[in-house]
């Protein structure tokens, strides 16, 4: 059974957005907030933009924006007076992924996972109360593109692997997560996740139906540390049409012992 998700707000406005506009920014707040706003769905702003998203005045992100040019975080288009991620920041982005043990030691794994079962599959963890893909490889038959790349992240309850991720945390936690992600449940919506989060924490995986979009399956399994914390979780993504229920527990078997696999492999680079 599908966890479906209640998106709608007070007046139209979640609760991120409230805490936002009444919550006073540094300049070095401001400046990093303006490089949070970049995403492959919304790669480019101009400044107005910007200035609307933030809640702060154009001048200001106008001045932002100069610095951050400056220093080759931001570079603008001078054509069309918009602005894109700068070189720099494409620096450090890849410093970062190289340096992250996580992708690094599960590259092969998701290799290896998507050539045996033929569908997309990534690597995920909690951050930001939200699912966050810091692995991914697609199939070679994949046709949901931009769903899952390194740096998507999806709304915790709306991915099987978030459900994975948050399924052994405590009642206030999850109402915490979710909360501070911006989604708005009530009392009853929440106990009926709390009751189907516990079924799955019980069965050691996660199954979505049409969570991303209609017709899109999605299986999902902890990856765990040395003390049985859950630190990541391994998500499979495919077409209704190809995973059928049948062949659920083939896929939940293979993604478990990947999953095997990548915790041996964390606990011996830490040793």
């Amino acid at each position: 059974m599908d966890i479906s998700i209640n998106h709608s707000y007070d007046n139209g406005i979640g609760k991120k957005e409230m805490e936002v506009e009444n919550k006073s920014f540094s300049s070095l707040e401001n400046a990093l907030r303006i490089l949070g706003l970049f995403s492959v769905e919304e790669p480019d702003y101009s400044p107005k933009e910007i200035a609307n998203r933030l809640s702060i005045a154009e001048s200001t992100a106008h001045r932002l924006l100069s610095t951050l040019r400056k220093e080759g975080f931001i570079a603008k288009d001078n054509i069309n007076n918009r602005y894109r991620l700068g070189i720099s920041i494409r620096a450090l982005e890849s410093v970062l992924v190289k340096d992250l043990e996580l992708y690094n030691v599960s590259t092969s794994i998701l290799h290896s996972l998507s050539k045996k079962m033929n569908e997309a599959v990534s690597l995920c963890i909690l951050y930001d109360n939200q699912t966050l893909y810091v692995n991914t490889v697609d199939s070679d038959h994949s046709v949901f593109d931009g769903l899952t790349y390194v740096g998507k992240s999806h709304p915790i309850l709306s991915t099987s692997a978030g459900k994975v991720l948050i399924s052994s945390k405590s009642k206030q936690e999850i109402e915490e997560i979710i909360s501070k992600g911006g989604t708005c449940i009530n009392a009853d919506r929440l106990q009926y996740d709390l009751t189907k989060l516990l079924h799955i924490q019980e069965k050691g995986y996660a199954i979505s139906y049409n969570d991303f979009s209609s017709g899109i399956t999605s299986i999902a399994v902890p990856v765990k540390n040395k003390s049985g914390g859950i630190i990541a979780a391994f998500e499979l993504i495919g077409s209704e049409q190809r995973i059928p229920t049948s062949s659920i527990h083939i896929y939940v078997k293979i993604l478990k012992e990947a999953a095997i696999e990548l915790e041996k492999s964390l606990h011996k680079k830490n040793e």
